[in-house]
């Protein structure tokens, strides 16, 4: 029997793998190649946001380009703050990292009951949600 699993990339996870997919692991490389959906949280459209407008991301083009590019359509699909996302990510168990937007990240995840592709090791460390190592 094979198990359909659904993924999130978080948002280094994301913006590998429209920037630098070589920074990927080759298995995860195939497995995004062979999903028809991904999902992205709303919260990473924001970080990338701030971070390029501080000069922390450049793409080479206007952001608003780059998200049309990295947000297909019907292929990713941005899913957006709920209120079960917020309660969730303010009650997360035994979570000790404060950062929101790992905390969104993982709330999301966990709501939708999806995996996490995260080069983040304390979301991959984290026992309570299902995540796997997106780069090498």
């Amino acid at each position: 029997m094979v198990v359909n699993t659904n993924y999130l990339l978080d948002t280094c996870a994301w913006i590998d793998a429209f920037t630098a997919p070589e920074l990927l692991k080759p298995s995860v490389r195939k497995l995004l190649s062979s999903q028809r959906l991904i999902h992205v949280a709303s919260i990473s459209l924001l970080e990338v946001a701030r971070k390029e407008a501080v000069g922390q991301l450049i793409f080479g083009m206007p952001l608003a380009d780059w998200f049309r590019i990295a947000l297909p359509q019907n292929r990713v699909k941005v899913i957006e703050l709920s209120p079960e996302i917020s309660i969730d990510a303010t009650r997360l168990p035994e979570w000790s990292h404060k950062d929101p937007g790992d905390q969104l990240v993982v709330a999301t995840a966990r709501t939708h009951r999806l995996t996490v592709l995260t080069s983040n090791g304390k979301i991959l460390a984290y026992p309570h949600v299902q995540s796997l190592a997106s780069r090498k």
